[in-house]
């Protein structure tokens, strides 16, 4: 249970401590805004100076040039050029030349050009021969201004690996430009200066050209910077100043920037916005520490202020607990007019009218136990005489439920094996038309049987006449191959012959050309016959392997014809034992069914008997259950009021003894 003073602390805490988290944050807030306002504008005024420097620094070299590029000297000298093609006052020319560089240390040479092509300087550096300077930046957009000296691009020099600014004038006789005049101008010394200057808040200087490339930064120098978007937008922008916020490898920085004049070049400071920050969350972790102190001290004060407060509260609550032990006779002083004094004094009237009510209480309960003892003597009489009743009529009830359960238990035997002998019945039925059925397969498949063996015998005899007609033809066959043997032989004598009488017609000359014409006649005829002949003795050779191989499978069929047979033979004499079997197995299902029929019978006048039992026995159980639960009724009713009595007597002793707790006089 919480008390009333944990209820006044805790919203009392929760609302302070929101109150000075809030302040501190405001201010906070507020102070860091400020800061960072103050910060910008200093950096503001460093990058106007460091953009002041950088214009100097340009500057002193653009009117350094363009006093020379004012000379009469070099304004003599470039007109008699342009006249004469001579050189006169060359020397004098390059000495001047010569003392330029040696009071302006970052330039590294000073030329000039004019619009013929010519060109020369000092220090004297070798040209290729196709070196045109007026094809070059310097040299045209000199040409194209209104006088006044031209920067060129920041670039990187390949020799000495220094980065280089030209700056270049036109050379004006009159109203006509005559040539140029251009100083490189080394940028080392100037950004080193920048990047070593100190600047607050952990800033890095950066000097960027009119086309975005890095002249001063930290790790990009002499590259592209419109890579960055926020970069680019610098350079994109019209404004002379201003600030640009982006985030760099999950850090918020700030970019303050200025504008060169007269080059339009961006000069600038890069800051970390967290290091900017530094001061303020100095004096936000200073302004916590304040806050939580005060707010401590604040706690303690209305803890103190709550004790004294809540102190009667607890008197009050402390008698209150001396009343809820049964003591009456406390009284609680009232020492103030507020609230709490009102309580106090409503305490106390309180209790005097409980004292009031105690006493009456007291006398009730003493009239009660009387009364109750009285009844409770009259019900235990008549409870004893109840149970002896009820004990009887329990006893025949549960006699008769058992003879009606037993009865009931009898009949669904009974019905039972009822049914079961049903079933026998059915089955034997099905038995003796099964007994039938398989009688007339029986005789069905002897008749099969037999017929096979009659199928059988004829086509033995088939057989037997095929095996005499193969061999007879067998017997032929070798007579014609004697016949066409002796054909061989009598068409090879005649071949022999008509050889014969060929040789004899030759000798015989002209007068045997006939009788050579015959014989070679007779020859062909004796060569086709043997060549025939040898072609009926292949046949025959082919029709006696065909006539073996039908020899051999008749030998075969016989001796698997004379397995069928025998195994017929076996089948027919099983089928006659099968019919035998069957006969005597349909004579015994016969007499099964005319048994089991007059059981069946037997059986529906059985339980004609038991069913009539079963219900005289319910009966009976029925109107024992009714007197019973008559009885036992009556006796909860006689028991309920002698439960009635004891607990009336138990509750005026309760009441007696918890009256008794109470004191009510000190």
């Amino acid at each position: 249970m919480k008390s009333i003073k944990t209820k006044l602390m805790v919203p009392l805490i929760v609302l302070l401590t929101l109150s000075f988290a809030f302040i501190v944050f405001f201010i906070g807030n507020k102070i860091e805004k400020q800061t960072k306002k103050e910060v910008v504008n200093q950096s503001e005024g460093m990058v106007k100076q460091m953009s002041d420097y950088v214009y100097l620094f340009l500057e002193q070299h653009k009117e350094s040039v363009d006093l020379v590029a004012r000379d009469p000297m070099l304004i003599n000298f470039g007109e008699s050029l342009l006249k004469t093609d001579e050189k006169k006052g060359r020397a004098a020319l390059i000495d001047m030349f010569e003392r330029y560089l040696q009071e302006h240390k970052n330039v590294t040479s000073i030329y000039y050009s004019m619009d013929k092509g010519t060109m020369d300087g000092y220090p004297d550096t070798p040209m290729p021969a196709d070196y045109d300077p007026r094809q070059r930046d310097w040299y045209q957009n000199a040409m194209e201004s209104d006088g006044e000296a031209i920067w060129s691009e920041p670039y990187l020099e390949e020799d000495s690996g220094r980065y280089m600014v030209t700056v270049s004038e036109p050379l004006i006789v009159g109203n006509r430009k005559i040539g140029v005049l251009a100083a490189d101008i080394v940028l080392g010394v100037m950004a080193d200066k920048m990047s070593e200057m100190h600047i607050n808040h952990n800033g890095v200087p950066i000097i960027i050209s009119k086309e975005g490339l890095g002249i001063v930064h930290p790790t990009d120098q002499g590259k592209d910077l419109t890579k960055y978007s926020y970069m680019k937008s610098v350079l994109a922008s019209d404004q002379k100043q201003g600030t640009v916020s982006y985030k760099e490898k999950g850090k918020e920085r700030l970019f303050v920037y200025n504008t060169v004049k007269g080059i339009g070049w961006k000069v600038g400071t890069d800051y970390d916005q967290q290091d900017l920050l530094g001061l303020s969350k100095s004096i936000k972790a200073a302004l916590t520490v304040t806050g939580m102190i005060i707010l401590l001290l604040m706690i303690t004060g209305v803890l103190y202020i709550l004790n004294q407060v809540i102190k009667p509260i607890h008197i009050l609550g402390n008698s209150a607990r001396e009343v809820a032990k049964g003591d009456l006779s406390v009284q609680v002083p009232v020492v103030s007019k507020d609230e709490v004094g009102e309580l106090a004094k409503a305490f106390n009237e309180m209790i005097t009218s409980t004292r009031e009510i105690i006493s009456i209480v007291n006398q009730s309960a003493d009239n009660v136990t009387v009364a109750a003892e009285s009844l409770s003597a009259v019900s235990e009489e008549t409870n004893a005489s109840s149970e002896q009743i009820a004990a009887a009529i329990n006893d025949i009830a549960k006699g008769a439920a058992k003879s009606s359960e037993e009865s009931s238990e009898a009949t669904e035997r009974s019905h039972h094996l009822g049914d079961q002998i049903n079933r026998i019945a059915h089955q034997a039925e099905e038995m003796h038309e099964a007994a039938r059925q398989t009688e007339s397969v029986q005789k069905a498949g002897l008749q099969q049987v037999q017929l096979l063996g009659s199928s059988n015998a004829e086509t033995k005899l088939y057989i037997d006449e095929m095996e005499g007609v193969i061999h007879a033809l067998e017997s032929k066959i070798k007579s014609i191959e004697i016949i066409m043997q002796t054909i061989t032989d009598i068409s090879s004598q005649t071949n022999l012959l008509a050889l014969n009488a060929s040789i004899e017609a030759a000798r015989a000359g002209e007068h045997g050309k006939g009788f050579a014409v015959v014989a070679e006649e007779v020859r062909k005829l004796a060569e086709q016959s043997a060549q025939a002949t040898d072609q009926v003795k292949a046949t025959i050779n082919d029709i006696q392997e065909g006539s073996g191989q039908a020899v051999e499978q008749m030998v075969k069929t016989r001796t698997n014809f004379d397995g069928q047979t025998a195994a017929v033979e076996a089948t027919e004499a099983i089928f006659r034992e099968l019919s035998t079997l069957v006969e005597k197995m349909e004579t015994s299902v016969s007499a099964i069914n005319g048994e089991i029929t007059e059981a069946a019978t037997a059986k529906d006048e059985v339980l004609q008997v038991m069913e009539e039992i079963a219900a005289s026995a319910q009966q009976s159980a029925s109107a024992s259950e009714e007197i019973s639960a008559s009885s036992d009724e009556q006796l909860r009713a006689i028991q309920s009021v002698a439960t009635s009595s004891e607990r009336l007597i138990e509750l005026s002793v309760e009441l007696k003894r918890a009256v008794n707790r109470f004191k009510l006089s000190s």
